[in-house]
């Protein structure tokens, strides 16, 4: 190989050498930047889960003071709408991961347990919006309460982690 046709040999293997070097930063520039956005996502979806919870938590306080008042048209929608984020309450931590919140990595490693306690808080809810809308509703908000808030302690003591 003459050193004219050497030169332009080299040449050419330095650009290649170069142009993988782009090419390996871009892809590790476009991995990175996915992996940001995937914590992105569990950082919204952790949001979506604590407004959730906060909404239950308002819920539940609501069907005590309809209960209390005799409203039973208000009872009704309250334990509807506790009924309908329990039916949420497995997609939102689906997926999911802790982060800096009170959910316990449990809840990931028996998801089929999380997911039953969650079902168990909508049959119950289900069951008081039944027995508003029929008239059958107790007059003691405790006891109306209860019947789903028993189904929070359960899953709490298994799956929420003390305060951060």
């Amino acid at each position: 190989m003459s050193n004219q046709n050497w030169e332009n040999h080299m040449f050419t293997v330095r650009k290649l050498k170069r142009a993988g070097l782009v090419t390996g930063a871009a892809l590790a520039l476009a991995v990175t930047f996915t992996l940001f956005n995937s914590n992105e996502v569990c950082a919204d979806n952790h949001a979506d889960r604590n407004t959730d919870m906060k909404s239950l938590g308002r819920a539940m306080r609501a069907l005590g003071a309809a209960v209390a008042a005799g409203n039973t048209a208000d009872a009704e929608a309250a334990a509807k709408k506790i009924s309908a984020i329990a039916s949420e309450v497995p997609e939102l931590f689906n997926g999911g991961k802790p982060g800096k919140s009170r959910a316990k990595p449990e809840i990931w490693t028996n998801f089929a347990d999380f997911t039953a306690k969650a079902n168990a808080m909508k049959a119950k809810a289900d069951g008081v919006a039944a027995d508003a809308a029929a008239g059958k509703l107790s007059s003691d908000p405790k006891a109306v309460v209860g019947k789903i808030g028993a189904t929070c302690g359960a899953c709490h003591k298994v799956y929420r982690g003390p305060k951060v």
